[in-house]
């Protein structure tokens, strides 16, 4: 890793624990059949809990976390351990176009996946996918503050912390400059002191960040989906936080062309 991306890195990080002492992290589960998404944090005593949710794109100016085949594995309940493994196993052909079928309770969203630009990233969120990684997590972070403009998905625990055990490296990144995550781009999140993992964001507004971020594939239909949760604004107000309209994938669906 550069020494420039870890100052950057740094520098998030302390951003992102100054956020977590403004804000209590929390939970948000929201449960659709088995399965409650989100994060729980104790207020006041035990058994006492408010759901919300909060996450980190690690490296960008506000320091956030910005990760097939047909799913088909059951949800698990709040009480099972996190899904891990140790690697991706190789589920796509290589160099063949793929999408990404996110099926969520405001409608689905469509990616094409950069399976030429970015393959092991690609790949990697298919493996997720094929697993039911992504089954019943809810979209944690909604962003609208100047230049960043994202809804930040693929946490299994709520609160921008989760990843599937194993990394994915930087593939596809684009050049340094203004509106370098252009409106429609999906790219990879990473944590305040590691790489990408799992969760991944969605730019419903060009959007300028280091260029750090995988870009994994571009949205083709339901950017009207995230604009609709974009509009709604984020929970309580303020630029940067849980979304106020909910929404939930509930599975992702991977298909080869």
């Amino acid at each position: 890793m550069s020494s420039k991306k870890q100052q950057r890195k740094a520098v998030a990080r302390a951003k992102y624990e100054a956020y977590l002492e403004r804000k209590a992290l929390q939970h948000r589960r929201h449960r659709r059949n088995q399965l409650i998404v989100g994060g729980v944090v104790i207020v006041g005593i035990i058994g006492a809990a408010i759901v919300w949710s909060a996450g980190v794109f690690s490296d960008d100016p506000v320091s956030a976390d910005p990760s097939a085949s047909p799913t088909t594995t059951p949800t698990t309940t709040p009480t099972d351990e996190p899904m891990s493994f140790k690697r991706a196993k190789q589920v796509l052909t290589e160099g063949k176009p793929a999408t990404a079928t996110l099926a969520t309770d405001n409608g689905d969203i469509t990616i094409e996946l950069a399976t030429k630009e970015a393959p092991e990233n690609s790949n990697s969120l298919a493996f997720l996918a094929e697993q039911g990684y992504f089954d019943g997590t809810a979209c944690h972070r909604l962003t609208s503050a100047d230049p960043l403009y994202v809804l930040q998905c693929g946490d299994t625990i709520g609160n921008g912390s989760s990843d599937p055990g194993y990394t994915t490296p930087d593939e596809n990144l684009p050049k340094a400059g203004e509106n370098n995550y252009p409106v429609g781009t999906v790219a990879m999140a990473e944590p305040p002191d590691g790489e990408a993992g799992g969760q991944f964001f969605l730019v419903y507004k060009d959007t300028t960040l280091p260029p750090d971020y995988t870009i994994v594939g571009q949205i083709t239909k339901g950017l009207d989906v995230v604009n609709g949760v974009a509009a709604a604004g984020v929970e309580g107000g303020g630029s940067d936080g849980p979304p106020a309209k909910p929404i939930t994938i509930e599975s992702v669906t991977i298909d080869e062309a």
